[in-house]
Parts: structure tokens; sequence; C-alpha cells
């Protein structure tokens, strides 16, 4: 039976490289913005939910932060990446988030039709409590040969590293103890795709799929 995570605290993060920088969006960044102020403004998007930043900076500096919801989810228009966050968000903000974020990332394909981009790296961070045991009696079917000698153990944790399997590049799973949440466990899961073999609105499904494969080979049942 997996272990149920009450899931506490989430953030998500995005990252949707160029194949190149596109120093284009330096001169034309205003097209972009008005592109992605018509796909967000359903939304809720305001004239003072968009901002130039870095200006005075290098080129790696310089992008375009735009926020909704409060600033629950970011997103940062950069030369050589789009950036988008979800931070602190509830189950109950998954799906406008979901769809706020696809939106975004349509109004690319509005200001540019040729766009494209080459690689896709979601991260997803979950705290919270499990149902029936600590988190250390989790993860101690992870860590079984504690190094001696050290000190007193006060807890563990552990990181796998995964290579490439479809479009799938490289994953990473880490699971620990949670500082936000007492006795409450830490699993972060980070994978990078290639986007040259998936459609953007694929994306997401792509990415929930994976979480859940993760999910049940760590046998956790996550809500």
């Amino acid at each position: 039976m997996p272990t149920q995570l009450a899931v506490s605290l989430a953030d998500l993060a995005l990252e949707a490289g160029y194949p190149q920088p596109d120093f284009g969006l330096l001169r034309d960044g205003s097209s972009l913005v008005g592109h992605l102020y018509t796909r967000l403004e359903p939304y809720g998007l305001t004239l003072n939910d968009i901002r130039a930043e870095g200006v005075t900076g290098s080129a790696a500096d310089r992008h375009i932060l735009v926020t909704l919801f409060n600033g629950t989810l970011s997103l940062r228009v950069r030369i050589d990446k789009v950036e988008v966050a979800w931070t602190r968000f509830n189950n109950d903000q998954t799906e406008k988030l979901k769809s706020a974020t696809l939106d975004a990332m349509k109004a690319f394909v509005d200001y540019k039709a040729t766009i494209s981009f080459k690689s896709f790296a979601v991260a997803l961070a979950l705290h919270g409590p499990l149902n029936g045991m600590r988190a250390r009696e989790y993860l101690a079917r992870f860590v079984t040969n504690i190094p001696t000698n050290v000190g007193p153990p006060v807890g563990a944790g552990a990181a796998f590293y995964f290579g490439a399997a479809d479009t799938r590049l490289y994953s990473a799973v880490i699971v620990d103890a949670s500082v936000i949440v007492t006795d409450g466990l830490f699993v972060r899961v980070h994978s990078t795709w290639d986007a040259r073999q998936m459609a953007l609105d694929a994306l997401g499904g792509i990415a929930e799929a994976y979480f859940r494969q993760v999910w049940a080979s760590l046998d956790l049942q996550v809500a």
C-alpha cells in the first residue's frame, strides 16, 4: 500500500531554452509583450503586472517579468530562455496555472510563428506530512548505511539521477526531510526534455505522467 503524502506546499519551475539566443527580443520586445497581454488579460493581467528588468545590466540580466495571481505565477522572458515559476501553489490553483502557462507559451508562437525551443526543464518540489509515519522512518528504506564516527545522526536523505529515455534527456529525484513541515517529507523531481521531439501543448501531460511514474517508484500516493 503506497504511503500517502498530503501536500502542504508546492513549487514548480519550467524553463524553455531557445536553440540560440534571440537578440531580436531586445529590439522587438514590445511586440511580444502585446501578445502576452492579449493572451493573459483574461486571467486578470494588468499593466502593473508587466515590468522590464535588468535594463542597465548585461544581456543575460535583461528580461521581461510578468506576474499573475498575486505573484503565484511569474514568467521571465530572457534572450536565451523563458522561465515560468509557480510559487507556493495548491491543488485548487493547478488548473488555472496550467491554462495560463500554456496560453503564455502560445504568445511566443503568436509573436513568431517559426519560434522553436531546444529543451524544456521542469522541476516540481513538494512538502507535506506522511500518513502514519514520520519522514525519517520513510527515508530509512533508502539510507541504510549512515557514516559513523562523524557525529550523532539526526536525519538522512537520498538523491537519484537518471539518464536519457525516449524524449527525456535527464532526470533527478531527491527525497529528504522537510525543513518547512514538521516531521514531513520533501520531494523534488527535476526532468529535462527534448523540445524538438514534442509539441508545446504536450509538455504538461508528459511531465504529469512522469511525476506519477516517480510517485509510484517511491511508493508514494500524492494528494
